[in-house]
């Protein structure tokens, strides 16, 4: 968990390859997405 506690929107866009600039706000979207998920399962762990 704390490995993919750092994975960040550039990490994401990096592994990604070729994104259009329109869907850039998905790498965002994403990585707060995770981030919330482990918060709430340390939360509960």
């Amino acid at each position: 968990l704390d490995e993919a506690g750092k994975i960040t929107p550039e990490s994401i866009l990096g592994q990604a390859g070729e994104v259009p600039p329109v869907k850039k706000h998905c790498a965002i979207i994403g990585a707060e997405a995770l981030h919330k998920a482990i918060e709430d399962y340390r939360k509960k762990s």
